[in-house]
């Protein structure tokens, strides 16, 4: 660990770090303590990070979930991932800091705030996880360059002929099936024609109304994700807004007039 780089905030593993506890909420001995939310989930953390001087540091990667029940009355531990090599000393050490790290706070109203309250929503998560790629090095240069292109764009435009105002897409945040169902996909492609736009929307749980459903045709490059047919795009992430971003990959949904018979001429 005395080799690592100083970290500098944002970002870690799963977590994004918010704020955290001065030394002396904490004490000595144990490291910083952050208030933190899984981007993935949005559920409520504490993430700790040992004393680069401590005497205690991780040496095996476990990922556990904890859980107590009042009727009938049990607590449990579940193992999500373990090393093949894993050792239970490894594992009671590591609960044991983190039971450490909870008493030193647990006398805090704000450490009770965070730890229960609901879970950060989709829509916010995106927003933020948009934002802190805009303040990004490589954000502000792909931003810089959008706005360059912008301003030719609007040159050309006014050279060109009025074609009148493009309405915009709608954007989609988290839908379930259900929901999709009853939605038009804020564009769809017929696997020769792209549109493109600014921020992407998630993987919804269900195939769109307008969408062409399973089975896909794998043979015209359609995948299939949550019963609906897509194409995967070359583009990676940041996608834009008329297409969904899943598993560091963006997709436009099938039309479903793909699906419709076509007439053919004698």
């Amino acid at each position: 660990m005395a080799d690592e780089p100083p970290f500098k905030g944002g970002k870690l593993g799963p977590f994004h770090l918010g704020r955290r506890y001065k030394h002396k909420d904490v004490g000595a001995g144990l490291g910083r303590l952050y208030e933190a939310h899984n981007v993935h989930t949005g559920n409520a953390a504490l993430v700790l990070m040992p004393d680069r001087h401590a005497d205690w540091e991780p040496t095996e990667d476990w990922r556990l979930s904890a859980s107590s029940h009042v009727s009938p009355p049990y607590v449990a531990l579940e193992v999500e991932q373990a090393p093949a090599s894993g050792r239970l000393p490894a594992l009671s050490e590591l609960l044991d800091l983190l039971a450490s790290a909870v008493e030193r706070v647990e006398q805090k109203a704000e450490a009770r705030a965070h730890l229960t309250r609901e879970p950060i929503g989709l829509l916010r998560r995106w927003r933020g996880r948009s934002l802190r790629w805009l303040r990004s090095r490589r954000g502000l240069v792909i931003a810089g360059l959008a706005t360059v292109g912008l301003g030719m764009g609007l040159w050309l435009g006014i050279t060109g002929l009025d074609r009148g105002p493009e309405p915009e897409p709608r954007a989609v945040h988290g839908v379930g099936a259900e929901a999709a169902a009853r939605l038009d996909a804020p564009s769809v492609t017929d696997k020769q024609d792209q549109s493109l736009a600014a921020i992407a929307y998630p993987m919804p749980g269900g195939p769109f109304r307008n969408q062409a459903k399973a089975p896909c045709r794998p043979k015209e490059g359609e995948v299939e994700i949550n019963g609906g047919c897509w194409v995967e795009l070359a583009k990676r992430p940041p996608c834009f807004e008329t297409q969904a971003e899943y598993q560091g990959k963006c997709y436009l949904p099938v039309s479903a007039a793909t699906r419709k018979p076509q007439s053919i001429l004698p």
